[in-house]
């Protein structure tokens, strides 16, 4: 054997630190994404111009799109995948034995909690640009935070939440603020206990 056989490969000189690690993550959801936009298309028996055409983009923009382009927005995945006759369903599975299952489901432990560890977000509505056009992103920000307006115009306060630590969410009666907020704008999840109040 010589010493060149014993030399680490990219992969494991990449897996070796922190940073390449969260780049080795990145590479590996990207290719994922590609394989699952290009399994969709196959599926669906439809031409990249059908797809064009049910998402009001250019043929090209499909193109580009399944070539791999780079950093893509998941409401861009969303919105492809949906076109296609497919719906994207995103999780996340520990890397580490004895880390807990994400639970997205917000389900409660059956002790009932002092509330003390609850925590107050507001609730808006966030226009952002992209390159299909502007698009309004629901945002929760920390009470004690500022969000500051983007370029393309202020944030919309639509409600106000109080979260559990396990996720629970439990939307706030708009009286509890002096200057009131829209409701409507966003379905915050409810759940029996907090209907019951």
């Amino acid at each position: 054997m010589t010493g060149s056989d014993d030399s680490p490969s990219l992969y494991q000189e990449r897996a070796s630190t922190p940073r390449g690690r969260l780049g080795l993550a990145a590479a590996s959801a990207a290719a994922k994404i590609a394989r699952l936009l290009h399994a969709a298309k196959t599926a669906s028996g439809m031409t990249s111009k059908e797809i064009a055409t049910g998402l009001d983009v250019t043929e090209g923009r499909v193109s580009q799109v399944l070539s791999g382009d780079g950093n893509l927005h998941i409401a861009t995945i969303a919105r492809f995948v949906r076109a296609m006759g497919y719906e994207l369903q995103v999780t996340a599975v520990p890397i580490e034995p004895g880390r807990p299952a994400l639970d997205l489901l917000g389900r409660r432990s059956r002790r009932k909690g002092s509330g003390r560890d609850e925590k107050t977000y507001e609730v808006f509505l966030q226009t952002f640009l992209t390159h299909e056009g502007p698009v309004r992103v629901p945002m929760m920000v920390a009470a004690d935070e500022v969000l500051r307006p983007a370029p393309h115009g202020a944030p919309d306060q639509v409600a106000r939440v109080r979260v559990s630590p396990r996720g629970h969410i439990r939307r706030l009666p708009a009286s509890s603020r002096s200057d009131g907020w829209r409701t409507g704008a966003v379905e915050v999840t409810r759940t029996a206990e907090a209907r019951n109040e």
